[in-house]
């Protein structure tokens, strides 16, 4: 998947809570990779394995890869592995059942996945949970506002937990080396239970909606373009949870609070700065190349309406056109740049 990162001005944590998409009315399917970087198989087969399921499966499943040992094993992962009650290592499962893969039996496997993540895809779900996740640089926090939507009757202990996934981590596994880069490596929970906060006990009708918020301490090794946060819901008996269904966003705001912040540029203007139609330019002076900048329009409650450029720039003398009618509705919106430096806002009020 592809990933975007996108800047919104946050005037306060609480500003964030309770934006959150919509639950999609899909049925999306888990594929489960059990590893231990120590382990040979799966940094070999199992590792070439994962890689085609994911090129296989990531638009109808999520798949994560769950370390019970080794360097990459958290207190999160270890839990999902003894949930699953694995025998070893690499194991491959779907939902909860393991699929019994082989080196000698991993091509026939790989089609067999692939076709019952096909024929669940085709099914009414049950829940599912849209999600809203942010960066925000003040408080050093990744918050998530949830939204998770019944779309039938239903009567089970549903959980909803919500994960920290890293796709790209850069580190050792045997039969790869020391700057193996592991996809879909779950990393932690953002509540305090592996499987999340529990959502019902019992009757729950059609339609009911339940919201929620979650944060966790950002990491400073993690890096912000890699990081997915994965939504699994599961239903609980006897202490055993099993998959029901989930969702993944890949897009994470990154909130900055309306503090002062370093310029990001110099001489950043808007003319005019009050459009009744037409359109505005921004101005502004670079003197450094080649640095990354995001250039967008976001309204007062830091929404984004329009992606004016992301990418990098060299030195020099820069201007971008605003076009009236891409905007939205007459009210206050600002013009924010943002690079490694810092950021610089300037008001752009529409009638």
């Amino acid at each position: 998947m592809i990933q975007k990162i996108t800047l919104i001005i946050a005037f306060s944590l609480l500003a964030f809570i309770g934006y959150s998409q919509d639950a999609p009315e899909t049925q999306s399917s888990l594929i489960t990779k059990i590893s231990a970087t120590w382990c040979p198989p799966c940094g070999s087969w199992g590792w070439d394995l994962f890689h085609d399921l994911i090129e296989d499966n990531e638009e109808k499943a999520n798949l994560i890869a769950v370390h019970h040992s080794g360097n990459l094993e958290t207190p999160t992962s270890a839990a999902l592995a003894n949930n699953f009650m694995i025998t070893g290592q690499p194991q491959f499962f779907l939902g909860n059942v393991n699929q019994s893969v082989s080196s000698s039996s991993a091509a026939t496997k790989r089609e067999a996945i692939q076709t019952a993540v096909d024929e669940a895809a085709g099914q009414a779900p049950i829940v599912n949970t849209g999600l809203h996740p942010g960066y925000f640089s003040d408080d050093n926090l990744i918050q998530v506002s949830t939204k998770t939507e019944f779309f039938q009757d239903a009567n089970a202990n549903y959980y909803l937990g919500v994960y920290l996934v890293n796709d790209g981590y850069v580190g050792f596994q045997q039969n790869q080396g020391v700057s193996a880069e592991h996809e879909k490596v779950l990393v932690t929970a953002f509540t305090p239970s592996h499987f999340g906060e529990q959502l019902t006990t019992d009757t729950v009708a059609d339609g009911t909606i339940i919201e929620g918020s979650y944060s966790i301490p950002f990491d400073s090794e993690w890096d912000l373009q890699k990081l997915e946060i994965l939504a699994i819901i599961w239903s609980e008996i006897d202490g055993v949870y099993t998959y029901v269904n989930s969702n993944v966003e890949t897009d994470i705001d990154i909130a900055l609070n309306n503090v002062n912040l370093t310029e990001a540029v110099s001489d950043l203007s808007i003319e005019p700065t009050i459009m009744t139609n037409g359109l505005s330019t921004i101005n502004f002076e670079l003197f450094d190349a080649n640095e990354f900048y995001n250039i967008s329009v976001v309204d007062q409650s830091g929404k984004l309406v329009k992606s004016v450029f992301k990418g990098q720039l060299g030195a020099g003398t820069h201007r971008y056109e605003i076009v009236r009618d891409d905007l939205g509705a007459a009210g206050i919106y600002y013009v924010t740049i943002e690079s490694a430096a810092g950021r610089s806002t300037r008001e752009l009020i529409l009638r």
